[in-house]
């Protein structure tokens, strides 16, 4: 079995800095693979004994040396930890332990991995975020060896007693599966004792609730009474949400500047929230220009952002009054909306890759949910065939 060789390297470049110094790395060298780690030492050519490889001529020559020897001891004793516990080691290791990111734990990994991360949208960090809570929880500190098919049964059990639903519990492991595959990956877990082998994470199907043509013109056609005015931005905010197609977020964080005028029409410009997606609405192409009336409405001159001011809890407290109003009785909350949108665009007609554009979906198969419309499209499809 080959173990790592280390040296100490100066100025591997052969290039010195503005000063004139150039820094002092330790090489590691492994199965025909090389990694070089920054002791944070800089120093000039003089000071600098290549032969014997340490330091010379410098006021603090002997605390430097011992610096660097002290580096390389703790590089050499993470190789023969991981060697005497049985565990698989490659230079991926070392550069973890110098970026404070090895660990032996896995759910302080997954804490440094979550807030090293700068690519994940802000939404899925949450739900990663809310899963680790979760996790620690259940035991305040998981390292890798008890990642079992025991462990994720009992925690499954755990969230089931907690009170969360089926498919909340499916979310939580998916995020559980990707940190341990990352763990894998840079070999701080060992691939053979996948805990997911074995463990299946469940799901259940789900009616995704939308509003038919009739229910949304119901809606649209709510009085508002004097005492009921406090509904009113609510009521034009998921309205506005039935013809654009955004959530709750992307609407809150509606500003001026996403705005754009093209060839004399309005559009909306934005990135979502939850995906990172870029995505451009044609407001003047949709329902007719509504969303513009409502936005005329609520855009103020003294104010860049149109929505920002209710939180998602108040809203969906007063869609239940407004769903009374209109006479409505399924469960409405402001992410129906979003499904009315997508629905009735493909119950008209519209094509599939159009609606995912305007969603802002990555994937076609996620739009694809939508396509299994109303009954009604069946209804009025077949009405109008000529049959004989």
């Amino acid at each position: 079995m080959e173990t790592t060789l280390f040296n100490v390297v100066y100025n591997r470049k052969k290039r010195l800095l503005s000063d004139g110094t150039a820094l002092v790395q330790i090489e590691a060298y492994l199965n025909f693979k090389k990694k070089y780690f920054s002791t944070g030492i800089y120093l000039t050519p003089e000071m600098w004994d290549n032969k014997h490889r340490k330091v010379k001529n410098h006021p603090n020559a002997l605390k430097l040396n011992r610096q660097i020897s002290d580096f390389v001891a703790k590089l050499q004793s993470v190789e023969l930890d991981r060697r005497n516990a049985g565990k698989p080691f490659t230079l991926d290791i070392l550069t973890e332990f110098t970026k404070g990111r090895f660990t032996n734990s896995f759910t302080e990994f997954m804490k440094i991995e979550i807030e090293a991360d700068r690519t994940t949208a802000p939404a899925t960090k949450i739900g990663q975020t809310t899963t680790l809570k979760a996790l620690q929880k259940f035991k305040k500190d998981i390292i890798f060896d008890e990642l079992t098919f025991e462990l994720l049964t009992n925690f499954e059990r755990f969230l089931f007693d907690e009170g969360l639903h089926t498919n909340t519990v499916n979310k939580y492991f998916r995020h559980i599966r990707k940190f341990v595959n990352l763990a894998i990956n840079k070999d701080l877990f060992d691939l053979n004792r996948y805990p997911f082998r074995k463990f299946r994470i469940k799901s259940e199907a789900t009616t995704r609730e939308y509003l038919t043509p009739e229910e949304m013109k119901a809606f649209e056609d709510i009085e508002l009474q004097p005492e009921q005015k406090h509904l009113q931005k609510v009521l034009d905010m998921f309205l506005f949400s039935c013809y654009t197609g955004l959530r709750f977020s992307d609407i809150s964080a509606l500003s001026k500047d996403k705005l754009r005028t093209i060839d004399g029409n309005l559009w909306i410009e934005t990135t979502m929230i939850k995906t990172a997606e870029p995505i451009r609405i044609p407001l003047y192409l949709l329902f007719d220009g509504k969303p513009i009336e409502i936005l005329n409405r609520h855009t103020q001159p003294d104010r860049n952002y149109i929505f920002d001011d209710l939180t998602n809890q108040y809203v969906n407290r007063c869609l239940k009054e407004l769903s009374a109003l209109a006479g409505i009785k399924k469960t409405v909350t402001f992410h129906t909306a979003r499904h009315t949108q997508a629905t009735f665009l493909l119950y008209k007609g519209v094509n599939i890759t159009t609606v995912q554009k305007l969603l802002g979906h990555k994937k076609l198969q996620t739009t694809q949910i939508y396509s299994k419309v109303m009954d009604k499209t069946i209804i009025s499809e077949l009405q109008a065939v000529k049959f004989g």
